[in-house]
């Protein structure tokens, strides 16, 4: 096999050609690491190792941007990387983001526990799932939970702020009810806010 063309494309990277066909589009210090040039005979071996290296690069890049962006889990940076790159790459690429302190499932599983539950106003039920579905083991959702104001307190919130109107009739009450297990909250954690706030306004 032969490298018939290296084309400039956007920025540093280059199309590389081999045998008259489009191989790989590589940045340029990856065609000068290896050496590579028109005319050059290539070995398969070598053509596997030089893309290896592309896609480690590829995806060394693409994590700092996505952690540059906003917080990621391990299982969340994988994922998104996975989708260009080999799962393997993608594992070694999130761990060695975590190995440099860029990716840190302690503090980012308490920042996702207090938006969950202090502006999305999740339940610890709807709240455990949204965590598990970003790869967070149970512990570090145990302790995120625990860290945030207990649910009695969010709860009577969120009926006094938002659903107090519609309490007066039992059809109300019931409306309430569901749309609060809709969030994750449980039947009985639900009515014992529902009550909390009808007492107030039975007092007022």
């Amino acid at each position: 096999m032969k490298i018939t063309a290296l084309t400039k494309k956007n920025g540093s990277r280059w199309q590389v050609d081999v045998d008259g066909a489009y191989w790989y589009i590589l940045d340029a210090e990856l065609i000068l690491q290896y050496h590579l040039r028109v005319g050059m005979e290539v070995e398969e071996t070598l053509l596997a190792e030089v893309m290896d290296a592309a896609q480690r690069r590829k995806a060394r890049e693409r994590a700092f941007y996505l952690l540059e962006l906003r917080e990621h889990s391990k299982k969340e940076l994988i994922d998104k990387l996975a989708r260009s790159v080999s799962y393997e790459i993608a594992e070694e690429t999130a761990g060695r983001m975590e190995e440099l302190g860029l990716i840190r499932e302690d503090a980012y599983a308490r920042r996702l526990a207090e938006y969950l539950m202090l502006t999305k106003k999740r339940g610890p039920r709807r709240v455990r799932l949204e965590m598990r579905q970003k790869g967070l083991s149970e512990d570090l959702i145990d302790a995120a939970i625990e860290a945030v104001q207990p649910e009695e307190e969010l709860l009577v919130a969120l009926v006094r702020q938002k659903y107090a109107r519609y309490l007066g009739d039992e059809k109300g009450k019931n409306k309430v009810l569901q749309a609060l297990m809709r969030l994750g909250h449980s039947y009985y954690d639900a009515l014992d806010a529902v009550e909390t706030v009808e007492q107030e306004i039975a007092a007022d």
